[in-house]
């Protein structure tokens, strides 16, 4: 398997990965699966339902099976949820069976973006700015090991994706 043959979208809920994954699939020809969204269905269950009845623990169990699952296949643009990749052996996986698109954004542009959401169990939190601010710290080493980071601030998902695509040409090129 060529390495992107799959493209897989990391980065902070919040970031874009959903809508930038959706056009970027779209542009490429590939199917678009958002990992949130298969365990949803799956389950029948919310995000925050799955969290609030088994724990984080038993999410990112799924999450982890249905990363595995998902990317048996090739031509797919894979959003992940933005703590998959904390697990070592989820982040090797992902870096072994397609590009790994690291999205970032300042933390004012993912404040703005969050602070209003009530379905980010991760955030659930007497100070969520804080436990946001908190969690990017954790979490961005990790994203900034992707084999592309692109940061997002000021850009319009269209400008990300072509960005994205000029990325992986460059690469495949050479």
């Amino acid at each position: 398997m060529s390495k992107c043959d799959n493209i897989i979208l990391i980065g902070f809920m919040g970031v874009g990965k959903t809508t930038v994954g959706k056009l970027l699939a779209q542009r490429m020809g590939y199917r678009f699966v958002d990992v949130d969204q298969v365990i949803e269905k799956e389950t029948g269950l919310s995000i925050p339902q799955i969290f609030s009845m088994y724990g984080e623990g038993h999410f990112r169990q799924l999450e982890g099976e249905t990363i595995r699952r998902v990317l048996v296949h090739s031509g797919i643009v894979l959003a992940t949820g933005g703590g998959a990749v904390m697990d070592p052996a989820n982040f090797s996986f992902l870096m072994e069976n397609g590009c790994v698109v690291a999205l970032d954004a300042s933390e004012e542009t993912l404040w703005e973006r969050l602070k209003s959401c009530k379905d980010r169990p991760m955030l659930y939190s007497d100070n969520p700015r804080e436990k946001m601010r908190a969690l990017l710290e954790m979490r961005r080493p990790v994203y900034y090991k992707a084999h592309f980071v692109v940061q997002v601030d000021g850009k319009s998902p269209h400008e990300v994706v072509d960005e994205i695509i000029t990325m992986i040409e460059v690469k495949e090129e050479g």
